[in-house]
């Protein structure tokens, strides 16, 4: 009886040898390597998707914040140091304005309607964006000796700083980006993410009113709408 215990303890006792196979093995690891690349790539894609409509967002708060801007100083009625800090003059049509062909880094360095200001939004000392902004058809009156704008039409482009930074502003177009499924930057290359154009003007000028019906009449041009100066 006693020895019969003993067999049955050893049998218990007595280690296997069985495990994994080599073709299991290959079989798992060609599993494994199946969902991985299976997954991967929507993965890439959501996160490029997610960090494109991010920029896009970010890009449409700099374009409202830049019309915000030229706003306030109209408000403000365009003493002689705010009408310089004015986007520039380009022509009636808003639209035909070319995209930027180079960049600055203060405002008061930009000279031509397509000159963008570079903008840093995370404050790394890089910048992320270009700002485009110019001013089409516009009314003006002439007092304390100059044209002062009453009424104009505003153009706001933000392009992604890669548009300088990879493309050198070659290939530029001013249609705005278009927001799809990615794995990379997509056309933000050579595309705006954001595209703005308004009409402001001034409220409170004795010939405001004057002025903004010759602004709305299709038929007239800047040069129609803007004040003679009066001879000395």
């Amino acid at each position: 009886m006693l020895e019969f215990i003993r067999s049955r303890y050893r049998r218990y006792r007595t280690p296997t040898d069985r495990g994994l196979t080599l073709v299991e093995a290959l079989v798992a690891i060609i599993t494994i390597a199946a969902v991985t690349t299976a997954i991967t790539p929507p993965i890439f894609i959501a996160v490029a998707t997610r960090v494109q409509n991010r920029k896009a967002e970010q890009a449409m708060q700099l374009a409202q914040g830049e019309i915000d801007r030229v706003r306030v100083l109209l408000d403000e009625g365009l003493r002689e140091e705010e009408a310089e800090e004015l986007p520039e003059l380009a022509g009636d049509d808003l639209s035909a304005v070319g995209p930027p062909d180079s960049a600055a880094d203060l405002l008061s360095d930009i000279n031509s309607p397509t000159t963008a200001l570079r903008i840093d939004v995370d404050a790394d000392g890089s910048p992320d964006f270009l700002v485009q902004s110019f001013r089409g058809k516009q009314a003006s009156v002439f007092a304390g000796g100059r044209q002062v704008p009453v009424v104009f039409d505003l153009g706001v482009r933000v392009y992604s700083i890669v548009a300088e930074t990879e493309s050198n502003f070659s290939g530029l177009e001013t249609t705005e980006a278009s927001l799809k499924f990615t794995t990379g930057q997509g056309d933000t290359r050579e595309r705006p993410l954001a595209v703005l154009y308004t009409q402001l003007g001034q409220s409170d000028s004795a010939l405001s009113l004057d002025k903004y019906r010759c602004h709305l009449d299709e038929s007239t041009s800047t040069a129609d709408c803007t004040d003679e100066e009066p001879e000395p």
